[in-house]
């Protein structure tokens, strides 16, 4: 579970901090760390977000389901 995991969750996805905690087995201080320092880390996490959209379109790209172009 990557910070990036617990801030979609909480607040894209309106889990409660609580929730997360106990789906996941984690201590609830580490869920609140976690967004903590999603918030106080806006650049680091905009390269995340770059990172994981880029990892989205390319996993797209090789999972078409079209037969390459000869």
């Amino acid at each position: 579970m990557t910070v990036r995991d617990v801030y979609v969750r909480v607040e894209q996805r309106g889990l409660s901090p609580e929730r997360i905690a106990e789906r996941y087995n984690l201590d609830i201080a580490d869920v609140y760390e976690a967004l903590a320092y999603y918030h106080n880390n806006p650049d680091e996490m905009k390269q995340v977000e770059k990172r994981h959209e880029r990892a989205g379109e390319e996993a797209k790209r090789r999972s078409s389901l079209e037969p390459p172009e000869h």
